[in-house]
């Protein structure tokens, strides 16, 4: 059997970051360049490590190192990420992990509550601020101190960052975890204020801020087996939608198939959203997105942006608009016909070149 990678039509792909599990979450900095914040270790977090900061400086063609996020306390492992601009243009990263110390979680340890840094210079350099520790009862729904896992891009609302992260106060594998969002009046440095987006069956949840005052989050969905509700919807992802500014929360859709996750939404430049996740149906492994021209009211019919990726690891997709028009998606594989190691996969793609019927 042939296999080949599929594109949009003149799309340019890269494969970079070699032997990173890169998990990517893409800014645009203020001065253009892209950045990504991913994993550096080839595995699920089973070894040391810590997130880094790779950059493009010329639209996603090439990328390079630029720093350490953190700096983990052995023998921990940081490796799940949320960042962004905070509103003075700084990069904002909440990292958490896991002990690797212990059974829980077939191994892994406990999980590490989440550090807080920020880069006042484009990512060259990270002061380590605190961490995100909500006390017991800060969160409604919680019992007991809440155990989060940020996930998604920090967004700007004004003078203040939301952020979205998952969790519960008991990480048992038949717990059913919350979504929910936290806000910073600070810059980033300190978190609260909790609004629950999704309560039970929900996890990595990708948030937008929609210039027309909408606000939309994007969950992956369980799929696990509870004691209380027996089996899940099933992992795919799902669309909410809050006309409060993130106090309350209403499913409007489920936005992709199981086996279709996790998510990501990004405005572009004429108001319209791409919606973007991964895709793990057997007979079709790779990246899909869609389009919403009604601030997430209806979407177009999936399509490609990247395909023939073969069986392992592989989604977590992230984009940004470049000047030109043009949208950079990156994503993560362990398993390609091109490269059969970690990597981050990256297209450059034009909007104009899909099918959106």
């Amino acid at each position: 059997m042939g296999y080949h990678i599929q594109l949009p039509d003149g799309a340019y792909h890269v494969v970079t970051a070699p032997d990173h599990c890169a998990w990517p979450n893409l800014t645009l900095l203020p001065n253009g360049d892209i950045g990504a914040v991913i994993y550096s270790h080839p595995s699920h977090g089973w070894h040391e490590g810590d997130p880094e900061l790779w950059v493009s400086a010329d639209g996603g063609y090439t990328w390079g190192l630029r720093s350490e996020v953190t700096e983990h306390e052995p023998p921990t492992v940081r490796m799940n990420v949320a960042a962004g601009l905070n509103p003075d243009g700084h990069l904002v990263a909440l990292v958490s992990g896991w002990s690797l110390q212990g059974e829980e979680r077939g191994g892994r340890g406990v999980v590490l509550k989440p550090w807080v840094s920020i880069s006042t210079d484009d990512g060259h350099t990270w002061e380590h601020v605190g961490e995100v520790a909500p006390a017991e009862g800060e969160i409604p729904g919680f019992e007991g101190e809440p155990v989060l896992i940020p996930f998604g891009d920090v967004c700007v609302n004004g003078d203040e960052c939301v952020v979205s992260c998952y969790g519960s106060a008991d990480w048992g594998n038949d717990v059913q975890h919350h979504s929910i969002m936290l806000r910073s009046a600070d810059g980033g440095r300190t978190w609260g204020d909790a609004s629950i987006i999704g309560e039970g069956n929900y996890n990595e949840t990708d948030l937008l801020i929609h210039s027309s005052g909408r606000w939309l989050a994007l969950a992956r969905t369980a799929n696990i087996v509870s004691r209380d509700v027996g089996l899940g919807h099933g992992a795919n992802v799902r669309l909410l939608a809050s006309e409060d500014e993130g106090r309350t929360w209403e499913f409007k859709l489920d936005l992709s198939h199981p086996s279709q996750h996790p998510g990501h939404l990004l405005e572009l430049a004429d108001g319209r959203i791409l919606a973007c996740y991964g895709s793990r149906i057997p007979r079709f492994r790779g990246v899909m997105g869609r389009i919403s021209e009604d601030a997430g009211e209806t979407w177009s019919a999936p399509f490609v942006i990247v395909g023939g990726l073969l069986e392992g690891d592989l989604g977590y997709p992230s984009s940004v608009q470049v000047e030109n028009g043009e949208i950079v998606t990156a994503y993560y594989c362990n398993c390609a016909p091109w490269h059969r190691r970690y990597h981050m996969g990256v297209v450059r793609w034009s909007l104009d070149a899909v099918p959106l019927d």
